[in-house]
């Protein structure tokens, strides 16, 4: 085929898959990691319906300072978790109402109007004396009744089904008081984290002053000839390495800023200030005879007591699906009152027969309801509610597993940051004196400003570890409150 041929035949095709309809599998992407088509990477489209509704959040007032309660208190009432629970809980409870509703009569009022035309074939005259002609009925109908229906018995499926929503209306409340409790804790956490992060801030900021300092004795001595252009240089490298310290801990205290306000429903861009000394008493030691303080705080950990408040009641709903199977029994009435009015016309004949009525009417019934066969559906939701039993036992139970080792590991951390508190403060003692000495030692020209340095180091990294050993003894001891479900849910 030539060439022009070939041309011919791919405009021709070209055309044609123009004209076809649009195949609307090639919308969607070719893999799972490939993007839908108009986009660019996985970047999604903005959507203005996000912050549509987003209310501006509060900020804080220049040169406030906080306390720790005050910023919990801020913090349950501004994070929307909390209020999200507390909805929880209301649904909760008004299913408890639901279930308890269906033990009632069910009363129901109706009325209803109507009306019906109908024509036919006139009876045949055996005699002959009338011709064939058209009947037509018009009938008008109005009903007004009251009914009542009653599940009398149905074999413990309400009673079921009360439980199960007592249960979870329970697990939905201590779950809303593990929602404050862990808001608490981590406010109470990142208001640690702030307090850390401030300190060793200061520690830097006067590190760098130090730095300052040696670097100005340095230069001092070097216009003396007393000291080499080396050491001059290592001064200066004193302050760059101490000013890049300070600037680290300027970006660790602006990012737990950032945590603390977003925690406490504050915008994230407000600066929190809070009192150094505003903090609780560091434990002299840890609770002693750890077996019986498992023991007891497992049993008052919210989480656990949802989880197991939730097995419950799936197993309340495997007794709801087993009530299924049996009959109910059922009592209803009806009383009301009927209008019937119409008009028989025939057009063989010139007058009309007009009739009305006006009556009461009142039933009563009993019926019983007798699942026979459904096609095996209640056998496959009884299996599905047994399955879901056990998957929530077993949800249970690897909390429970989950919380004595969290308990565990919160209060060997304790314990260990109190030792290590202790040799921190040690080791601060010693490493001033280490630097007071060398210090003085320098002033003499008897040390180099490597080895003042070398001091200056150590006791600055003396005081950080004595600031993250505090840090650590009151997140520790903070965790172990909020995993043994000691921390006041108000």
């Amino acid at each position: 085929m030539s060439k022009p041929h070939n041309a011919l035949l791919a405009c021709g095709l070209v055309m044609l898959t123009a004209c076809a309809p649009p195949d609307t599998a090639s919308l969607a992407p070719a893999s799972p990691d490939a993007p839908p088509p108009g986009q660019s990477g996985f970047l999604l489209a903005p959507d203005s319906r996000v912050m549509a509704d987003a209310a501006p959040r509060p900020s804080a007032q220049p040169g406030q300072t906080y306390a720790l309660a005050t910023l919990i208190d801020m913090a349950q009432r501004n994070n929307p978790e909390t209020r999200a629970a507390w909805e929880r809980t209301r649904q909760a409870a008004a299913a408890v109402g639901l279930v308890e509703a269906s033990y009632l009569p069910q009363i129901s009022a109706q009325i209803l109007t109507g009306w019906q035309r109908a024509e036919g074939a006139g009876i045949e005259d055996g005699l002959g004396l009338l011709p064939q002609g058209n009947v037509t009925g018009d009938i008008g109908v109005t009903t007004a009744s009251v009914s009542v229906r009653w599940l009398l018995f149905d074999f413990g499926r309400r009673d079921a089904a009360r439980a199960g929503a007592e249960e979870l209306s329970f697990a939905a409340n201590v779950a809303f008081t593990g929602v404050h409790q862990l808001l608490i804790h981590n406010v109470t956490q990142a208001y640690y984290d702030l307090q850390a992060a401030q300190a060793r801030e200061g520690i830097q900021r006067a590190r760098l002053s130090a730095a300052h300092e040696i670097a100005a004795m340095a230069q001092a001595r070097r216009a003396q000839e007393l000291a080499t252009v080396t050491e001059e240089a290592q001064a200066g490298q004193l302050v760059s390495q101490a000013r890049f310290d300070l600037t680290r801990a300027e970006a660790e205290t602006a990012a737990a800023n950032v945590r603390l306000a977003t925690l406490t429903g504050l915008s994230p861009a407000t600066r929190i200030g809070i009192n150094p000394g505003d903090t609780l008493a560091l434990p002299a030691r840890p609770p002693a005879e750890l077996n019986r303080f498992l023991a007891d705080t497992l049993s008052r950990r919210p989480d656990l007591q949802a989880a197991f408040a939730r097995a419950r009641a799936s197993e309340a709903n495997v007794a709801l699906v087993e009530a299924s199977f049996r009959p109910q029994i059922v009592a209803s009435a009806a009383l009301g009152h009927r209008w019937t009015s119409g008009q028989l016309s025939d057009d063989r004949v010139p007058v009309g027969l007009d009739h009305a009525s006006d009556r009461d009417f009142g039933r009563v019934f009993v019926g019983v309801n007798i699942p026979i066969w459904d096609g095996n559906a209640r056998a496959m939701r009884l299996e599905a509610a047994q399955a879901d039993h056990n998957a929530a036992l077993a949800q249970a139970e690897y909390l429970r597993s989950s919380a004595e080792g969290e308990i565990i590991a919160a209060y060997e951390a304790l314990k260990a940051a109190l030792a290590a508190n202790q040799a921190a403060g040690d080791l601060v003692r010693t490493s001033r004196v280490t630097y007071d000495a060398a210090r003085s030692m320098a002033d003499q020209g008897l040390l180099t400003v490597r080895e003042v340095d070398t001091a200056l180091r150590l006791l600055y990294d003396a005081q950080i570890a004595e600031v993250e050993a505090r840090h650590a003894i009151r997140s520790s001891a903070a965790m172990l409150a909020f995993a043994s479900g000691q921390i006041a849910g108000g």
